[in-house]
């Protein structure tokens, strides 16, 4: 059976049509993928940003709790809440708020050890 170039034209124009119809569904699909992906992915960042924020909060807290501790300390001087090592080991929120706890719990039990005695020697003997 023969074909005419007519029929073999319409035969080629439906397989293009049918393929670009097949190609803009699943661009479709992979778009509203992507776009369900950047929407995670956008949720996950505010999470991130506010856990920051909320931990950011919670250590100039504790500096300034630290601070409240050495206020007596006249020998003790600070210019203010130190910049963020940017050196030190990753860790979770969770092991950076532990860890703060740790370092404020160290100062404050450090500065709360008794000192020596003012009369601890012994008086001198009056000629």
């Amino acid at each position: 059976m023969t074909e005419t170039a007519a029929e073999r034209y319409r035969e080629l124009t439906a397989l293009a049509t049918a393929a670009g119809k097949a190609m803009r569904k699943h661009e479709r699909e992979a778009a509203e993928e992507l776009g369900e992906q950047v929407a995670t992915g956008n949720q996950c960042k505010e999470e991130s940003e506010q856990v920051r924020d909320e931990l950011v909060a919670e250590v100039k807290q504790r500096w300034t709790a630290a601070m409240q501790v050495v206020w007596d300390e006249r020998w003790l001087r600070s210019s203010g809440i130190p910049t963020p090592d940017r050196n030190a080991p990753d860790a979770t929120p969770s092991e950076s708020r532990l860890a703060v706890h740790e370092a404020f719990e160290a100062l404050r039990d450090a500065i709360a050890k008794p000192r020596l005695p003012t009369g601890f020697l012994p008086r001198r003997k009056k000629p």
